[in-house]
Order: C-alpha cells, then sequence, then structure tokens
C-alpha cells in the first residue's frame, strides 16, 4: 500500500486518482503518485492567497524550479519532487508536459471566468489530461504515443469535465467559477446557487460529451491487448458517472456540497449490474 506522508495529501483530496494506482507495482505507484501530487501541490496554491499576484509568484518560482530540475540541490528531501527529477532525466517525463500544468494553474489564482468554452476545455487539456499522459509515459504498457495520446484524451478530459460539474456546489458559495456561463446573469444565477436555462444546457451538453469521450475511450480499448491492472489507472472517472446520469436527470444537484447517490439510482444500478 502507499502510505509514506507525503501522500496523505493525494489520499485525503484527491481519493480517486490514488485509489487508481493499487493494483500498480510499487514503483510505478509511487512514480504516478509522484505527478498527481505535484498537481495536488499547484491545484492548493489558489486556495491559500488573498491576491491573484500571490499566486502567479508562487506558479513563477515553480516554472523556474522545473527549468533546474535535474540540479540535485533544487529539490533537498522532497521525495516526491526526487522522483519526478528522476523521470526526467530517464525522459519517461518532459519539462514541457509540467511546464503546462503549471502555467494552466494560472486561471485558478486569476479567479476569473473562462472567456468561451474552448478556453475552459483547454485548461482542461493542459491539466487532468495532460496529468493523466504523464502517469501512461510512466507505464511500459503505454509506450506507444498515439494510443497514450488518445487514452489520455478519453479519460483524461472526461475526468476533469467531471469535476467541474461535481465541485460546482463548493465552488459557488465559495464565488468560484466552475465552468463557462455565456451572461453575468447566467454567473449571478450560479452563485445564488439557482439554475438558468444556459447552466442547465451547460451541465448536460457536457455530461453527455463526458459519456461520449468514455464510449470512445472503451472502443479504443477493445482493440488493443492491454492488462487489468494498467487500465485500472484509467478508471477514475467510471466512479462518477452514476452520479452524472442523476444530475442530467436533475441539474439543480449540482450545488450539493457533497454528492452521494440517491437510493433510487442505486437500486437502478444495481439491476442495470444483474441485467448485463
Amino acid at each position: 500500500m502507499i502510505d509514506t506522508n507525503w501522500l496523505s495529501n493525494l489520499k485525503k483530496f484527491d481519493r480517486e486518482r490514488f485509489d487508481s494506482l493499487k493494483r500498480l507495482n510499487s514503483e510505478n505507484r509511487k512514480e504516478l503518485a509522484a505527478i498527481y501530487s505535484f498537481n495536488l501541490e499547484l491545484a492548493n496554491i489558489a486556495w491559500n492567497i488573498s491576491e491573484p499576484e500571490l499566486g502567479y509568484l508562487k506558479l513563477r518560482w515553480w516554472e523556474d524550479y522545473i527549468h533546474d530540475i535535474n540540479n540535485e540541490n533544487s529539490f533537498g528531501y522532497n521525495e516526491y519532487l526526487l522522483i519526478l527529477s528522476r523521470l526526467v532525466a530517464e525522459e519517461k517525463l518532459h519539462k514541457y508536459n509540467l511546464l503546462k500544468l503549471v502555467k494552466a494553474r494560472k486561471f485558478d489564482c486569476s479567479k476569473k471566468p473562462f472567456d468561451n468554452h474552448e478556453q475552459q476545455i483547454k485548461y482542461i487539456r493542459d491539466t487532468s489530461q495532460n496529468l493523466l499522459f504523464m502517469g501512461l509515459s510512466c507505464l511500459t504498457e503505454f509506450n506507444d504515443y498515439s494510443l497514450r495520446k488518445n487514452l489520455s484524451e478519453y479519460f483524461g478530459l472526461s475526468l476533469g469535465l467531471a469535476r467541474f460539474i461535481l465541485a460546482a456546489g463548493s465552488l459557488s458559495q465559495n464565488k468560484y467559477y466552475s465552468f463557462f456561463l455565456p451572461t453575468d446573469s447566467d454567473y449571478s444565477a450560479y452563485f445564488e446557487c439557482k439554475l438558468s436555462d444556459c447552466i442547465t444546457e451547460r451541465i448536460r451538453s457536457d455530461i453527455d460529451f463526458i459519456f461520449k469521450l468514455i464510449e470512445m475511450g472503451d472502443m479504443k480499448l477493445k482493440n488493443v491487448g492491454l492488462k487489468k491492472k494498467s487500465l485500472f489507472v484509467l478508471n477514475p472517472v467510471r466512479n462518477c458517472l452514476p452520479i452524472l446520469k442523476e444530475i442530467k436527470n436533475n441539474p439543480q444537484l449540482i450545488f450539493r456540497k457533497k454528492h452521494k447517490l440517491s437510493f433510487r439510482y442505486k437500486f437502478i444500478g444495481k439491476i442495470n449490474e444483474l441485467v448485463t
């Protein structure tokens, strides 16, 4: 089991990704966990600053750090940063992808809405999709670049979209933006935990897109012979699917702070399992 101290935050705040590593061997578990822990470090910056400029300064420090990551004096005794440095030296990781992750987190610090839906999708590609791509790069089963690129899109982009939807309740109450909306009145409704037609349309279209991505991913997996232990790394988004189905039928549920599946949907899920 992964139980070293530097992973405690990953287990607490990114449980889906943490659980997806359990079936990997110990070395691969630590490698992917190091990447995910680095992401969590960056994501937490926005929650611990009073002004955007302070967040930008911290992210600039991380950019400088990555440029100098192979210098042994740059990481001290932090184990997950030592692992990242080794992965870069072995060319399993590339500085370009790490820097892309850092730059994307500037949006979090800005505390502004996305300019358009395309900007939101790019943000998720540079974070969740990019994160899965880096993780798969450490696993020999995904040596094929094209396969790695496709799977990271299908399962990484879908997870990022799902998390935007599932975090809407907590983010709206803290005056944080969750997804792109067309007008100021839509954002006003969002912060008041109310639905507008645009919010409803955005939620349902994003959920449909998530299921389409996973369907495409599953079709891709049928054509490759990968071990089940490896495929488990792609699973975090699947844990969200029953709740997303429930939200699609009742979009007001996005404003829950914590998402737990209702008895009705649990029952329907069990019936579907028996039928299939």
